[in-house]
């Protein structure tokens, strides 16, 4: 992830945690439990990218229906969840720096990637996920 969507996804997070809890939806144990699962699963596949994409074609398919699921689900909660919202949606853009632009990158060039880029993205990818975890995780329980 380069500095900039770096430095957007943190101001992101912290003008969520500055407007206060009543103007952000309260902790949701499905969006945690759906976030912890796929960073999981995204870092997985991110290490199968060693390989062509070609011989993961179910495996990225089916990751790319979770991500668009859980922004789905997040958009669903209404404007009080902008922000976790925004977060899921630099994830998955697939014209993005992130996620959904690695597995676009992947599919187009159809080849492995180099371990160097692979380590990178992983890196960004696994950072992104803990923004999302972390605006989740503090959140008001009820």
């Amino acid at each position: 992830m380069d500095s900039r969507a770096l430095k957007s996804l943190a101001a992101l997070v912290i003008a969520a945690l500055l407007a206060g809890c009543a103007a952000i939806t309260g902790y949701d144990p499905t969006s945690y439990k759906t976030a912890t699962d796929l960073k999981v699963e995204a870092l997985i596949l991110i290490e199968k990218a060693q390989d062509p994409p070609a011989q993961h074609t179910a495996a990225i398919e089916s990751l790319r229906m979770k991500l668009r699921q859980a922004l789905e689900y997040e958009k669903g909660k209404g404007e009080r969840n902008r922000v976790s919202k925004e977060l899921w949606s630099t994830l998955v853009n697939p014209n993005g720096g992130l996620l959904g632009g690695f597995l676009k990158k992947w599919e187009t060039e159809k080849r492995s990637q180099s371990p160097a880029f692979l380590e990178g993205i992983s890196k960004n990818v696994e950072d992104a996920f803990d923004r999302i975890i972390e605006m989740e995780s503090h959140k008001v329980k009820d």
